[in-house]
C-alpha cells in the first residue's frame, strides 16, 4: 500500500476487491472503526471486511440491533454464517452445535416481541453477555454495528471500552460502525484501522479530519471531500498510510 503523502492528489485509490485482496491487513485484536453516514455503505463495507478476516480461528461475533436488515440477511447467507438468538444459546442441543461444530462467525440476533421497553432490556442483557464472554475468550471480533446504540441506548459503554482497551492483548478486536463521529466514545478514534466516508456536515468533516491517525488534518479532509458515494478513506493508525477504497 502507498504510503501516505503531503499532496492529497498522491493517495493511491484501489478497486474495493483489489484492496481486500492485497491490502488489508489484519491481525488478531486490532480494533476496527467504519464511519459513514446512513446509506453510505458501512455495513456493506464492514462485510466484505469480515468476509476476507474472519476464520474459524478468529470467528466473528455480529451484533444486529435492527428488527429487520436484508444487508444483514444477504451476507450471513453468502458467508455461510450462524444466527442464533441469545448468549450463549440455550434451545435445544444449540450450545453442542455452536461451539464444537465452529463456524466463522455468528449473527446474534435477538427476537423483537412487540414490546419495545422489555426487548431494549433483554436485548441490553444479550449483548453485554456476548460482549463480556467473547473480551474473556479473546481470539475473535466483536462487530457492533450501530455502535451509538450500544452506548447511548443500552449503557454499554464501558464494556465497550475495556475491549477498546484491553482486548489487543487478549486477541479480541472490536469492529464498530456509526453514522456520525460525534456520540461514539473517543476510543473508537484510537482504532488500529479507520474508514472515514465524506459527511456533508461541516462539523462531521472537521472531526473526521482531526481523528485522522496522525495524518495532517488538512489533507485528511481534502480527501474526504473528493470521495464519491459508497468510497472510504482508509488510514491505518500504526503505519501511517492513507488510500481511498472506491465502490
Amino acid at each position: 500500500m502507498a504510503r501516505f503523502s503531503r499532496d492529497e492528489r498522491d493517495v493511491t485509490r484501489f478497486p474495493r476487491d483489489v484492496f481486500l485482496e492485497e491490502g488489508w491487513d489484519y491481525a488478531p485484536g486490532e480494533h476496527v472503526t467504519v464511519l459513514a453516514p446512513s446509506g453510505f455503505g458501512k455495513t456493506q463495507l464492514s462485510y466484505d471486511l469480515l468476509g476476507v478476516t474472519m476464520s474459524k480461528e478468529c470467528p466473528a461475533v455480529i451484533l444486529v440491533m435492527k428488527p429487520r436488515d436484508d444487508t444483514v440477511t444477504r451476507y450471513t447467507a453468502k458467508h455461510k454464517l450462524r444466527t442464533v438468538r441469545d448468549w450463549p444459546p440455550t434451545a435445544g442441543n444449540a450450545v453442542a452445535r455452536v461451539f464444537r461444530d465452529k463456524p466463522k462467525g455468528w449473527v446474534l440476533w435477538p427476537r423483537e416481541t412487540g414490546d419495545p421497553e422489555a426487548d431494549d432490556a433483554r436485548h441490553e442483557a444479550i449483548f453485554q453477555r456476548a460482549i463480556r464472554e467473547r473480551y474473556r475468550k479473546g481470539g475473535t471480533i466483536v462487530f457492533a454495528d450501530e455502535t451509538y446504540s450500544l452506548e447511548r441506548e443500552m449503557g454499554l459503554t464501558k464494556d465497550l471500552n475495556r475491549i477498546w482497551t484491553k482486548g489487543r492483548s487478549m486477541g479480541t478486536g472490536l469492529w464498530a460502525a456509526s453514522q456520525r463521529p460525534r456520540y461514539i466514545s473517543l476510543w473508537a478514534y484510537q482504532s488500529h484501522h479507520l474508514f472515514l466516508a465524506n459527511d456533508p456536515d461541516v462539523e462531521s468533516q472537521k472531526r473526521l479530519a482531526d481523528i485522522g491517525g496522525g495524518i495532517e488534518p488538512e489533507v485528511v479532509r481534502s480527501t474526504l471531500s473528493r470521495l464519491k458515494r459508497f468510497e472510504f478513506v482508509y488510514i491505518n493508525r500504526d503505519e501511517r498510510t492513507m488510500c481511498i477504497v472506491e465502490a
